[in-house]
C-alpha cells in the first residue's frame, strides 16, 4: 500500500516518466495506491486553472488510486504529526500533514518528492519515499 502526495499526482498528470517508473517498479496494479482527497483534489484543481485544462480527463487518468476521505480525526492525526516534527523541522502545509496522516494511519509509506515530506525530520516521524532521483 503506498499513500501518493500532490505532487505524484501532478507530475503523473503532466506525464512525468518518474511516476510511471516508480509505480510500475513498486507493483503497478498489483498495488494499493492511496490518493488523500485534498492531495486529489490538488491536482484536479491545478488541471482546472489550466487554459486548456481537461478536468473529465483528469478525473479519468486518476481513477486506478483509491480516493481516502478526510475525517475530523485524521485532520487532528495531521495537526500531531506537525507537532512532532516540531518547528526546527520542515513546515507541512494542511494537504501534507494530511498526506501524512493518512500514511501512519494506513501504515503506508508516503510517496512523495516534496522537500518538507521527504526531509530527514519528517521521515524520523512518518515513513516516506521519494519517487525522483
Amino acid at each position: 500500500m503506498r499513500v501518493l502526495d500532490a505532487n505524484f499526482l501532478i507530475d503523473y498528470l503532466s506525464g512525468r516518466d518518474a511516476t510511471k517508473t516508480y509505480y510500475e517498479q513498486h507493483g503497478g496494479a498489483d498495488e494499493q495506491w492511496i490518493m488523500p482527497a485534498p492531495a486529489r483534489a490538488e491536482a484536479l484543481v491545478g488541471v482546472g486553472n489550466l487554459p486548456d485544462g481537461d478536468v473529465e480527463r483528469a478525473v479519468e487518468a486518476l481513477s486506478w488510486g483509491h480516493v481516502y476521505e478526510t475525517t475530523e480525526a485524521l485532520s487532528a492525526e495531521a495537526a500531531r504529526i506537525a507537532d512532532a516534527i516540531g518547528p526546527q523541522g520542515p513546515y507541512l502545509d494542511g494537504v501534507d500533514a494530511v498526506v501524512a496522516a493518512v500514511g501512519r494511519e494506513t501504515g503506508a509509506t508516503v510517496v512523495s518528492a516534496d522537500s518538507d515530506l521527504t526531509h530527514e525530520a519528517t521521515r524520523d516521524v512518518i515513513d516516506v519515499e521519494s519517487y525522483r532521483d
